[in-house]
């Protein structure tokens, strides 16, 4: 199976024989889930590697909620089926032929050089690199808050697990055995976004500015596809960095006591939070109207209400507080769940 964004954890250990489990989209709380987020030559350059080594026995691709990623299963299930295009830009040719079907002759060659720009805005982390994703941009918001707030202990509610599961105690953040005290992942992770988020948001900046210039050469049958497709999915990310960037510099102005410049970062955040609430109302026609009302996983709107909680947190720090829980896939499964019942399938 892959990591969530594109890498295949074969270790190099590919064999003839075997097939690949890859994911569009994952519910990891960093990767994607409203919008594109692995590069198409990654995708091809793994299925290429697994091709060769004769690991074709299957390919199962897993595609979350289908609409944001259509590209992506696109590129896949053409790559798997048909094979990779040829020439020495694969992902170039996949993107252009994809613009010029969804969005005609016109502007496909440069919404092609656009799909590049946008895979490449995001900020990056790890080796090999890995993109935030447009989960990781609130989670990140939502526990910097509670831990500036509440400290320690937090707890985390299982999403996936079986009903019966119990929350389990956090008293740090990082990935084990490695975790650091609240404080100090707080402190360490403020200066991180700060640098990472703020090098990203030129990028998106332009990004943004090159999507809306296209818009009126796409043909109007298409135009609501684009605002989708394209408008939406960068606003989102775009939206979401500068919030993390923002509330990283408000919870750093905080600490230093300079509240009234953290209350200026907090109102700029909440103008992007209604910008991406303005982005996806434009994306919700015909069939999908109310589409963005089930974002459970990424939770846009509990980062929203949190940063509420913390505007009035520095005002008042007896006001009423969020209670010290992260349940950032709970609601989603709590839903399925319930819509399961006392449904089961035989699979045998």
């Amino acid at each position: 199976a892959d990591d969530g964004y594109g890498y295949l954890q074969d270790h190099g250990e590919v064999s003839t024989g075997q097939g690949i489990y890859d994911h569009v989209a994952m519910m990891n709380g960093r990767a994607n889930q409203l919008t594109e987020m692995v590069p198409v030559e990654r995708t091809f350059s793994e299925i290429s590697r697994y091709t060769k080594a004769g690991a074709t026995s299957y390919f199962l691709v897993n595609t979350s909620d289908i609409r944001p990623v259509t590209m992506s299963i696109r590129s896949v299930m053409d790559a798997v089926w048909k094979g990779i295009p040829a020439g020495g830009d694969a992902s170039g040719e996949f993107y252009r032929q994809w613009s010029k079907e969804q969005f005609g002759d016109k502007i496909a060659g440069r919404l092609a050089e656009l799909y590049k720009e946008y895979f490449n805005a995001p900020a990056h982390f790890g080796d090999p690199p890995h993109e935030y994703g447009d989960q990781l941009y609130h989670t990140e918001v939502r526990r910097m808050l509670l831990s500036y707030m509440i400290d320690s202990p937090l707890y985390a509610l299982p999403s996936q697990a079986p009903k019966w599961s119990s929350a389990r105690i956090l008293d740090g953040f990082g990935p084990p055995p490695n975790q650091l005290p609240a404080k100090e992942w707080l402190s360490q992770t403020i200066a991180k976004e700060i640098q990472q988020c703020g090098e990203a948001q030129p990028r998106w900046d332009a990004v943004w500015k090159k999507a809306l210039a296209l818009e009126p050469l796409v043909p109007m049958a298409r135009r609501n596809f684009y605002r989708e497709q394209v408008l939406a999915m960068i606003a989102i990310n775009r939206q979401s960095n500068r919030i993390l960037f923002l509330l990283s510099k408000a919870i750093q102005d905080a600490a230093s006591g300079n509240k009234a410049q953290a209350q200026q970062e907090i109102a700029q955040a909440l103008t992007s939070f209604k910008e991406i609430h303005r982005a996806e109302g434009a994306a919700e026609y015909g069939k999908w109207k109310h589409w963005y009302r089930g974002d459970w996983l990424a939770g846009i709107y509990r980062t929203r209400k949190l940063v509420e909680t913390f505007s009035k947190f520095l005002d008042d720090p007896e006001t009423h507080i969020a209670p010290p829980v992260l349940w950032d896939g709970w609601e989603a499964y709590y839903h399925i769940m319930h819509y399961e019942g006392d449904r089961s399938v035989d699979v045998n």
